[in-house]
């Protein structure tokens, strides 16, 4: 069975609490990743992801919405068109912030030994896209949905070759 070790990113790019989100999705756009850990002192303390950002902007726009409540006795609420320069300007307004404010604290995290199908598991339970892999307490990589794709693909690729030979 396919391991966790054999699979991860064992170059983990990885942000502090007090990284300013448009730094850290900066360090996304760079590096063509949708996540990464959080890190304070060598511990995990949470995962920052492009998630995080749209829901912050997403939150800020609603707020921003409850300044005009619908004052309709049909309860049909009429909303306001956002616009791009709107969008624009809540993304920088939540950029200025540390990571900490908008990271992910619930972090999930696995051991390289495990076997894949354990991974997927609590991917698709818990709707989590990675998973730091953490070694006697230290950060020794990253597993993602990718990841395992390309292990499964791999694994029964090897395995239709091995099972022409016979």
């Amino acid at each position: 069975m396919l391991k966790v070790r054999e699979v991860m990113t064992k170059t983990v790019t990885t942000v502090t609490p007090d990284t300013l989100v448009k730094d850290a999705a900066a360090i996304l756009a760079l590096r063509n990743i949708s996540g990464v850990p959080v890190v304070d002192g060598g511990k995990i303390v949470g995962i920052f992801s492009e998630a995080d950002v749209l829901k912050s902007i997403k939150t800020t726009k609603k707020d921003m919405r409850l300044i005009y409540p619908s004052i309709s006795t049909l309860g049909i609420a009429f909303q306001e068109e956002v616009t791009q320069r709107e969008i624009i300007e809540a993304y920088e307004e939540i950029g200025r912030k540390p990571v900490k404010e908008i990271m992910s604290t619930r972090v999930v995290t696995v051991a390289p030994d495990i076997p894949i199908n354990e991974v997927i598991v609590q991917m698709v339970q818990k709707s989590i896209n990675r998973l730091p892999v953490v070694d006697k307490n230290v950060l020794v990589g990253i597993i993602t949905r990718g990841d395992v794709i390309r292990g499964l693909a791999v694994e029964h690729a090897v395995g239709e070759v091995e099972g022409n030979k016979s």
